[in-house]
């Protein structure tokens, strides 16, 4: 071999050496003994400390960061948080000093934070890619740097069939981007997840203190092991137990709770503040009639076969959707709509609910299997086209865990075409994408269930037969006499399927006297009127409380998100961030640490590894994004070798010649 020879060769080598050294050293997850490579990952720990007082949660989550390798890094870690949250405050803790995040147009605080990234200054960027799904990005993580990132947010908690649930999500689950044009590009979708088997290097705590205005009668948890203390006849704490032995961090925890005698915590709550005031009214319904004065009903059962629900999903899908079918009456009639990365239907037109039909249902239902991509919006679409029952109003339901990226894609195709239906969703799993189970039931005028084991499949067929019977109460209408009523949140005001209060949220001004007044059909096709005093409201509970305003400016921002997005809506969004200090998805919270470091490299970008949800198949991930052994390398890093490797065929057929 020659000299030149030999200096090619030696090239190409400390090439592929140095692409390995810059192959995000610390991005390794080798087996459940290997300690070191576990405590590489830059998430140490998530604790949430949860206060809940009535109807209203805060939620505190703190992150810990920490870099235990020999060279900077910048940590980007994916989360979700709940459907309902209003982030309104963010800090960090490093090197003993807190530095409060300030909120920004999003634009601004990603210029920022890359330039404090390039001046080597620790900073962290939380941003939203869905009303909950976050982004937190840390940069500059030296070694034997501690870094504390604690995340605030704000929401309500409705009660449903007089049970009240909070759900706190632990992971996001990985999301298709298929043939919709939507999701392409986004990068967050590309997450990795840890292989199968692979232990969860972070830790996940969770403490609640649950506080009521009327006595507990009950508070369990059924997806996670608790502690429950009962502090009063009105008050609780739970914790997941540490010694259960499971991970707390790969599927949704759940906690829910009765108040005495089936009561449901329902009025009206007033906060007077320096220029806007704002109010959170909650109405109980009025009682559901029965089924049989219910006209006969036509029926579109739409499935999710996709690759992500192989397994227990679609095992639970399956049994939900064959007691779907048999609750329904002979009188009523319906279809079934299986899809995946394509779509199959059971009949070309709508079949009777009898014996026979019914078992073709089965066996069509049992001939399916997982596979492909979730093409969700070209199944809607056909299950839209599909002819109904003559002079029979149309119930959609969706049954899916809902793991796409084109969330808004999908809810604006339901928002244009739902027509006089009604869309009831589905979601199937232990950390669904409730974001989209619940956006395509707005849109859908329809009612969202969650089913996260296969023992709830029976109720959950049980509590859509209520739900679809028809609304508990319809056609609301909000009025006021002797005060001026302001913008009201959700509008128009949906229809009221499950037995949970009507919750609107708006602002008012004047003094605090006059009445509300809420109006509404009844199941029955009685009238039903409401009247609140406000004076009374503010005799009882006060004028402060500020969780209002936030909560107010989180359903405005996700009423004009479900919109079209313009200009006007963009930037009334962002006012609206700006204003309420509100995370959005064009406001940014920022933190920038200006004490000056040492820093003699460049930081590495590591993407912390997620677990794959309990229960959802590892064929939900697409290769590259599942992490197994060994270090993952960037985009580049792998392009550089494999241009590396065409040399060396390229020199080798040389000395051959």
């Amino acid at each position: 071999m020659n000299i030149l020879s030999r200096l090619f060769y030696f090239l190409i080598i400390y090439s592929l050496l140095f692409c390995s050294a810059q192959a995000a050293p610390y991005f390794q997850i080798i087996g459940g003994d290997d300690e070191a490579a576990k405590e590489s990952l830059p998430l140490k720990s998530s604790a949430a400390k949860v206060t809940i007082d009535g109807t209203i949660a805060r939620v505190l989550l703190t992150q810990k960061y920490g870099n235990t390798g020999r060279v900077p890094i910048e940590a980007i870690y994916v989360f979700p948080a709940s459907t309902r949250a209003a982030v309104h405050g963010m800090k960090i803790t490093t090197g003993g000093r807190v530095i409060a995040a300030r909120i920004k147009e999003s634009v601004k605080a990603k210029a920022e934070y890359a330039t404090a990234k390039a001046e080597k200054k620790t900073a962290a960027l939380l941003v939203e890619h869905r009303p909950n799904v976050f982004q937190m990005s840390v940069a500059n993580l030296l070694p034997g740097d501690d870094i504390d990132v604690e995340i605030e947010w704000t929401e309500t908690i409705p009660a449903v069939d007089s049970t009240y649930e909070f759900v706190f999500p632990t992971v996001v689950g990985p999301r298709y981007n298929g043939g919709s044009k939507a999701g392409k590009g986004e990068s967050w979708t590309a997450n990795p997840y840890l292989a199968g088997g692979m232990p969860n290097p972070v830790t996940f705590t969770l403490d609640a203190s649950l506080s009521t205005t009327l006595p507990l009668a009950e508070v369990t948890c059924p997806s996670h092991p608790v502690v429950v203390d009962f502090k009063a006849k009105d008050q609780a704490s739970v914790k997941i137990d540490s010694n259960s032995g499971t991970d707390p961090a790969n599927h949704d925890f759940i906690l829910r709770w009765k108040l005495g005698n089936d009561q449901v915590d329902a009025g009206l709550l007033l906060h007077r503040g320096k220029s806007t005031n704002h109010f959170l009214l909650q109405v109980a319904p009025p009682p559901r009639v029965s089924l049989e004065q219910i006209a006969p009903r036509d029926y579109v059962i739409v499935l999710d076969v996709s690759g992500s629900m192989e397994g227990f999903p679609l095992t639970t899908a399956k049994d939900l959707l064959k007691k779907l079918v048999h609750g329904l009456r002979a009188n009523d009639t319906f279809n079934v709509v299986a899809f995946a990365t394509g779509s199959g239907v059971l009949s070309e037109k709508p079949l009777l609910a009898n014996d026979e039909n019914i078992s073709l249902a089965h066996q069509f239902i049992d001939r399916q299997n997982s596979r492909g991509g979730t093409e969700l919006e070209a199944a809607l679409q056909r299950s839209l086209a599909l002819p109904g029952g003559e002079n029979r109003s149309r119930s959609i339901l969706v049954i899916t865990d809902g793991f796409i990226s084109a969330d808004a894609e999908t809810t604006d195709l339901i928002r244009k075409n739902i027509g006089s239906a009604n869309l009831f969703t589905f979601g199937i799993g232990s950390s669904v994408n409730r974001e989209l189970i619940e956006s395509l039931a707005r849109a859908g005028g329809g009612e969202p269930v969650v089913v996260t084991t296969l023992s709830e499949a029976g109720p959950a067929a049980e509590k859509f037969r209520k739900y679809v019977s028809n609304p508990v109460l319809a056609k609301v209408q909000i009025s006021a006499e002797g005060v001026t009523l302001g913008s009201i949140e959700p509008d128009p005001h949906p229809d009221v399927f499950a037995a949970r209060p009507l919750i609107v949220t708006g602002t008012w001004s004047g003094e605090a006297k006059g009445k509300i007044i809420v109006r509404g059909i009844g199941g029955n096709g009685s009238a039903f009127e409401k009247v609140i005093d406000l004076a009374d409201a503010a005799t009882a509970t006060g004028l402060d409380h500020p969780a209002l305003p936030i909560l107010w400016a989180r359903e405005r921002v996700r009423s004009l998100s479900n919109s079209a997005k313009h200009d006007e809506s963009i930037r009334e969004i962002t006012s609206l961030g700006l204003t309420y200090s509100l995370l959005t998805p064009y406001t940014s919270f920022l933190a920038v640490d200006e004490t000056p470091r040492e820093i003699n490299s460049l930081a590495q970008t590591v993407k912390q590894p997620l677990p794959v949800p309990l229960g959802v198949s590892g064929a939900a991930i697409a290769g590259p994004a599942m992490v197994k052994n060994g270090s993952v390398p960037e985009p580049g890093s792998i392009g550089l070798i494999a241009f590396l490797v065409l040399l060396l065929a390229l020199q080798r057929q040389r000395d051959l010649a």
